[in-house]
């Protein structure tokens, strides 16, 4: 199904001027504030003196926003527990879920996926400058099972990310562990050899 079959894509707000801090602002959202992995822990939207902007271009929590521009160009959602509504600036794209029919969070997991991004590979534009275009996020094709379905990809790929972690905390620590042994060592045989030479 396409992408743009399941949730409304708007594009980002385009600032007139160049963006400039005020206390009394807008909040707003720009592709720097995001980063790579999705966290959204510490994310706060600065605020800008955008003047009137349409509530289109707003972004609260359970909407993705897409990163069209840059190396990455992933989804990310927008927590529920997030206490901002801020507005969206180009080059993100607005991605409003019909919740009747798609996750937020299995959106973002779909569009993400390495095969899709793949599929996404092949309609970026520039060279020096990855772009993708409104209309190619609308006519990326996903699979969208049932809600029941959707809930239990979601589960499942939580958990393989925890375990993920889990693991490379576990080899973390071996190599850790590993260096200390090997340290002692060093030190026994550091020490031996002294006594040797002394003797």
């Amino acid at each position: 199904m396409f992408v743009g079959k399941v949730c409304e894509i708007q594009s980002g707000y385009t600032a007139r001027s160049r963006l400039s801090e005020h206390p009394l602002g807008i909040p707003a959202l720009q592709l720097r504030d995001l980063n790579e992995e999705g966290h959204w822990d510490g994310i706060r939207p600065g605020k800008y003196a955008l003047g009137d902007i349409h509530p289109r271009y707003f972004a609260g929590p359970g909407d993705v926003l897409f990163r069209s521009r840059g190396a990455q160009n992933t989804a990310s959602v927008v927590p529920t527990d997030w206490p901002y509504l801020a507005a969206v600036i180009q080059p993100l794209l607005l991605l409003k879920p019909d919740r009747g029919t798609v996750r937020p969070e299995y959106l973002a997991w779909a569009i993400n996926h390495p095969e899709t991004q793949r599929e996404l590979d092949k309609g970026a534009q520039g060279a020096s400058l990855r772009m993708i275009s409104k209309k190619a996020l609308a006519e990326l094709d996903i699979d969208v099972p049932e809600l029941a379905t959707q809930d239990a990809i979601l589960a499942a790929s939580r958990l393989a990310e925890h375990t993920k972690h889990l693991e490379t905390r576990v080899a973390d620590l071996r190599h850790s562990l590993t260096g200390m042994v090997l340290r002692e060592a060093a030190s026994r045989a550091a020490g031996q050899n002294n006594d040797g030479a002394r003797s």
